[in-house]
């Protein structure tokens, strides 16, 4: 896999006085939290304008996107061994439908179980990885876009380097 770093530290050290990457494939080594901030319950303007474009080609989406009114992220270590930590914002698809149906399943008890699932279960039980990629507007700055966490015990059947 050739955007597959030996850890996050790796990758920003790569990025860091260079242009390239600005995508990568991560393991987290360890999870220390799932971080839960309120975020604003509406759009603003300026995304609503985005949403609301009409594609060049297709119909445009028959409902508009709801907007999670909460911003996820990961602090976890990487597999540096000199690795201080990273907190970074997670929009990986996966986690906003799972707040939709956690919300809807459990009501105002939603994040624990949420929390369960993604801070506890997925790392205990999964081999978590993260695909990362640098924000546009800030080329520092790195978020989560997805996740991949196959079984520990199917560990063998994926190679990763």
């Amino acid at each position: 896999m050739p955007r597959k770093f030996s850890s996050m530290c790796e990758l920003r050290q790569q990025r860091d006085g260079h242009k390239e990457p600005t995508l990568g494939f991560v393991r987290a080594s360890k999870i220390e939290r799932l971080v839960i901030e309120p975020d604003a319950k509406e759009w603003s303007e300026s995304e609503l304008a985005r949403l609301r474009q009409t594609p060049l080609w297709g119909d445009p989406p028959a409902e508009e996107l709801e907007k999670i009114p909460f911003k996820f992220s990961y602090r976890y270590l990487c597999e540096s061994p000199a690795c201080s930590g990273h907190t970074q914002m997670c929009s990986d698809w996966e986690m906003s439908e799972a707040y939709r149906n956690f919300r809807a399943r459990y009501g105002s008890t939603w994040e624990d179980a949420f929390r369960r699932k993604f801070e506890l279960e997925l790392p205990q039980n999964h081999d978590l990885h993260f695909y990362v990629c640098t924000v546009n507007n800030h080329p520092g700055s790195w978020i989560i876009i997805g996740l991949w966490y196959p079984p520990l015990e199917q560990q063998g059947f994926f190679p990763l380097s």
